[in-house]
């Protein structure tokens, strides 16, 4: 059982440096992620749980852009007390799928290279 006990705690210990490694625009990624598996499992828990870390990371002073995000995360958020989880999956795999865009543009050499410049 000490063994069991020792390769589970290196596996988490391995997670939590992954996930303190992360860039911001990363760590959304694996909040989607998991609210994603959350609406798989049909846990209300987990994906509301994400939601709310979703919510959280908005930065108002962008104005329009988060409020609208707001309120399609809140939106979610009904659905999913409801059980709709397919709706809401659909809806967070849209958004995860245009963020994944975003982070792979803004880490693309010629992106670095101009900000450089």
């Amino acid at each position: 059982m000490t063994g069991m006990r020792n390769r589970t705690k290196k596996h988490l210990n391995y997670q939590k440096n992954q996930i303190m490694s992360m860039s911001p625009a990363q760590l959304v990624l694996k909040i989607y992620d998991y609210a994603i598996l959350g609406c798989k499992l049909k846990d209300s828990r987990k994906v509301s749980k994400a939601l709310i870390e979703l919510i959280s990371a908005l930065k108002f002073e962008h104005g329009e852009i988060s409020l609208g995000m707001f309120k399609l995360y809140q939106y979610c958020m009904d659905i999913v007390k409801k059980n709709q989880f397919d709706e809401v999956m659909e809806i967070l795999s849209e958004l995860r799928n245009t963020w994944l865009v975003v982070v792979k543009e803004n880490q693309s050499p010629k992106k670095n290279m101009a900000k450089a410049l």
